[in-house]
């Protein structure tokens, strides 16, 4: 989106006007279904714990800016029916501080992006040392678990090892849950009744196996 905001500017530049509106058009409309179907749900999720991570506010304060900014330059530039009083007189400056204004929201978002997902390990964790018969790994990374699907025994113990970004372990029915993990962390829980237990990740997933989910069948 940042790059197609880049481009249509070009195009005013080439004064290719339609092309132009045409294009900032779309790409703030799309944005705005992005922003709804994505971003506000996201958000969400991760707003119980906003105090460890600052600049996800701050990324959603300035995307809502530039979103706002880009429909009032749509409104007024194209929508004739707009009241006088609301509409500029001048375009340059409006659309050279909207496009200002996507472009900080981007690199904020990838800098958000990088701080809750793309972030590695502090240090390389040390050699796993031989696993006992009566524990087992899950690895948390890339938005899943691996393997998505575990078939134990009563009694064993497994352990969620996370690789890489901000996630958490928690059951569908409630019976186990982990405090946020960041890369390099585990979380271990006893299974000692036979039955199956979905979980999934409260940043990246939901209850009955919805995006980054998991399942652990006891027998």
């Amino acid at each position: 989106m940042a790059a197609s905001l880049v481009a249509g500017a070009m195009l005013a530049r080439m004064r290719r006007f339609q092309a132009h509106g045409w294009l900032q058009g779309l790409i703030v409309v799309a944005n705005a279904v992005v922003i709804g179907a994505a971003m506000i749900p996201s958000l969400s999720r991760y707003w119980p714990h906003i105090s460890d991570t600052p600049i996800l506010l701050v990324h959603a304060i300035a995307g809502s800016v530039a979103e706002i900014l880009g429909i009032y330059v749509i409104l007024s530039a194209g929508l004739r029916w707009l009241p006088e009083r609301c509409r500029f007189t001048s375009y340059k400056p409006w659309m050279r501080l909207t496009l200002a204004a996507w472009l900080v929201a981007f690199g904020l978002g990838a800098w958000t992006y990088q701080s809750l997902n793309g972030g590695p390990a502090a240090a390389p964790a040390p050699p796993p040392k031989p696993a006992a018969p009566a524990v087992t790994r899950v690895t948390v990374k890339n938005f899943g678990f691996d393997p998505p699907e575990l078939n134990i025994t009563a009694g064993t113990e497994v352990e969620w090892v996370d690789e890489g970004g901000k996630h958490s372990i928690q059951a569908d029915d409630g019976s186990f849950k982990s405090d946020p993990l960041t890369a390099g962390a585990s979380f271990k829980h006893r299974f000692d009744v036979p039955g199956r237990f979905p979980y999934y990740c409260e940043f990246h997933g939901s209850a009955g196996g919805q995006d980054m989910a998991g399942v652990v069948n006891v027998k």
